[in-house]
């Protein structure tokens, strides 16, 4: 077991640092940017840099402090909203206020072996409104030395309040030259780390995830049906709503490859000069990326989610 690689966020990681060691970190961050490209992995380091037992620059990843932290096992350290990966793992689509009140517990203990008490809430956008309303106090007046890391792709469903109480940290998406290096190092074939980085939008999770659920012919299904479909013809409808999946996981699979399918049409139009696709491209990605939210944050009747969507792709020419 090896401490998570940050490559592609050396500033961030360099800021975070520096901060730390002058003792300016602020208590509250918020992590931003898109989905799967490591912001999780950088808490992740940030915790074992402040349970490292060795005290050196950055986190030796060997001693009892780094694998505990890696193993999720550090009594210093919550990790809530990432199934598998922490203490307590919220398998739920919504963090509710039990998780909120229990990291306020947590947070008000004294620290057991480590310089601070560090929670961190992966998918902190899926806080209910009663969790965050609950964090808001812990969020402006933190007890002691206690950091709380929340982590994001849509801030914008945080409420103003607990945004203004954390300092943001922005992520940005990876270079498709990198992502290509990472997804081989996972061994992922050159041709296929290729293909996958031209549609990841610099996020290795998102190839990472297209590669084990988006097979060449559910890839030609959804290309196929997307490209017939036609508002006048309700059968190219249901064929689009049909091919996006009969599970949940299958339609959440299919639509993130979608969205990677739009997203390279936008690429495309816009290399082309082509203004009109670009436009339809883009209306299409805010569609899908719309209907990828709503599944994974609530509990849709799947059908009518994707026959809404098809619908309104249809109607985007």
């Amino acid at each position: 077991m090896s401490l998570p690689n940050v490559r592609g966020h050396d500033d961030t990681w360099a800021h975070l640092t520096a901060r730390l060691d002058a003792d300016r970190l602020a208590h509250a961050l918020l992590f931003l940017g898109p989905i799967g490209i490591g912001k999780a992995l950088v808490a992740q380091r940030l915790a074992a840099r402040l349970a490292c037992t060795v005290g050196a620059a950055a986190p030796c990843g060997a001693c009892s402090g780094c694998r505990q932290v890696l193993a999720g096992s550090h009594p210093d350290l919550l990790m809530i909203g990432a199934p598998g990966r922490g203490r307590k793992e919220t398998r739920k689509k919504e963090i509710g206020i039990d998780q909120a009140r229990e990291l306020k517990h947590f947070i008000q203990l004294r620290p057991v072996a480590a310089a601070r008490k560090i929670a961190i809430i992966d998918d902190a956008d899926r806080l209910s409104l009663a969790a965050q309303n609950a964090l808001l106090k812990t969020l402006e007046e933190p007890p002691g030395q206690a950091l709380l890391v929340l982590i994001t792709a849509s801030p914008g469903a945080l409420l103003s309040t607990v945004r203004s109480r954390c300092q943001r940290i922005a992520f940005r998406p990876l270079s498709p030259e990198l992502v290509q290096v990472l997804l081989r190092e996972h061994n992922v074939t050159d041709e296929a780390a290729a293909r996958l980085a031209a549609v990841a939008d610099g996020s290795p999770g998102r190839a990472l995830v297209l590669r084990a659920t988006w097979q060449d012919d559910e890839h030609d299904a959804v290309s196929g049906a997307l490209a017939a479909l036609n508002s006048g013809r309700y059968a190219s409808v249901l064929a689009m709503s049909n091919a996006l999946g009969k599970t949940e996981q299958d339609t959440a699979a299919r639509l993130a490859g979608l969205l990677a399918i739009c997203h390279a049409d936008a690429v495309a139009a816009t290399a082309a000069a082509d203004a009109r696709a670009l436009q339809r491209a883009v209306e299409r990605s805010d569609a899908v990326g719309e209907a990828l939210t709503t599944l994974r944050r609530r509990n849709p009747n799947r059908a009518l989610l994707t026959e809404a969507l098809a619908l309104r792709l249809a109607r985007v020419r």
